[in-house]
């Protein structure tokens, strides 16, 4: 018994050491992975634009074919329709949005010294706050100072992958392809799955295709709805650059939980500096598009999606956001919905082993 005590508390021992040397190793081999994980997903890039872009469309294509029409007419039209949406995009609205940012850089100062003045009335009208709470113009400055950074550190990396000739060139004829071959490559996934005994694992990729095609189709969808009525809503109450502030507050609902709350900011701040009287407006436009999201759209648009527990949403964002940043942000409900679909599948997969024996 003794024996036995003695080797449990050694196995206990080398399991914790085991862990911590693991850690360590992962702490110095995680920069030189993930540069390389970088490198290999830039290569890749169009082939995963393409079967993202695919992956959202082929239901589109399948409900068309389910009308008599030929597979490659189905997938012309949704094809041509999708890079038309695209090319207006971004020869019409995009440069608008970028025109009203240019704008709004010339408002700087004056926004500035509006928000200063502001502050400083804050703190005189709340003089019960303790002083060390207080926070002036120079915080809000370094911090903004430090996301601008990363901002534009981010914009170079995209603007890079943007322009470079395999995304221009390779994406649309890979979006194609896989649009076309998207049913046949599941056929033959199934085949291989099944003729190899992992009809499980089959089942489980069906079902995760599923939930989050779903998920995307549905978030894509509220985000353009939001960005539309926001910007209509911003433009009748005399807001300046409507189009932007709409832009923001839709497709920050890209992140679960906080996003609609991040999004509403710089409209209620920008606002502020004109008057009391258009940020109580700008507040209200922002309260019931979020109210009629949260409680008409999203419900009727995703009621057949990811359900998911708030509080493992609210987990699931902290970890996925502190390791990948905003990526990980917007794509932990759908990380979260594969993970708990696989440990569905493995409690299922022991039960039936379990059974057996």
């Amino acid at each position: 018994m003794k024996y036995k005590k003695e080797f449990k508390i050694f196995y206990v021992l080398l399991l914790i050491f085991s862990i911590y040397v693991i850690i360590i190793l992962s702490n110095m081999a995680l920069p030189i992975l993930y540069r390389y994980l970088m490198s290999l997903i830039y290569l890749l890039s169009p082939f995963i634009i393409g079967f993202f872009f695919a992956f959202l469309l082929h239901t589109i294509v399948d409900k068309i074919e389910e009308q008599g029409i030929n597979r490659l007419l189905s997938v012309l039209l949704v094809f041509c329709t999708f890079i038309i949406i695209a090319a207006y995009l971004i020869s019409s609205l995009i440069p608008i949005v970028f025109s009203q940012i240019s704008d709004l850089e010339e408002q700087i100062p004056q926004i500035y010294r509006s928000v200063e003045s502001f502050i400083n009335d804050f703190w005189i009208r709340f003089d019960f706050i303790p002083e060390k709470y207080h926070f002036g113009m120079d915080d809000i400055e370094n911090w903004t100072m430090n996301n601008l950074l990363n901002i534009r550190f981010s914009t170079a990396h995209m603007s890079s992958l943007l322009e470079s000739f395999n995304i221009i060139v390779l994406t649309p004829i890979i979006i194609f392809y896989f649009l076309y071959d998207y049913n046949h490559i599941k056929i033959k996934l199934k085949k291989f799955l099944i003729r190899h005994k992992m009809r499980f694992i089959y089942h489980f990729i069906r079902e995760a295709d599923e939930e989050v095609g779903q998920y995307f189709r549905g978030l894509i969808l509220i985000m353009n709805l939001m960005a539309i009525v926001s910007g209509i809503g911003f433009f009748f109450i005399g807001l300046q650059y409507p189009m932007l502030f709409g832009f923001i507050v839709g497709y920050t609902n890209a992140i679960p939980i906080i996003g609609n709350y991040i999004g509403g900011v710089p409209a209620v701040i920008f606002a502020l500096t004109k008057s009391w009287k258009l940020a109580i407006l700008t507040l209200v436009i922002i309260v019931v598009v979020q109210l009629v999201e949260s409680n008409i759209v999203t419900p009727y648009v995703q009621s057949k999606s990811i359900d998911c527990h708030p509080l493992l949403i609210l987990l699931a964002f902290i970890i996925f956001g502190k390791y990948f940043g905003i990526l990980g942000m917007i794509f932990a409900i759908p990380l979260l919905a594969i993970i708990m679909l696989f440990i569905k599948y493995i409690r299922i997969y022991l039960r039936l082993r379990r059974c057996r024996n």
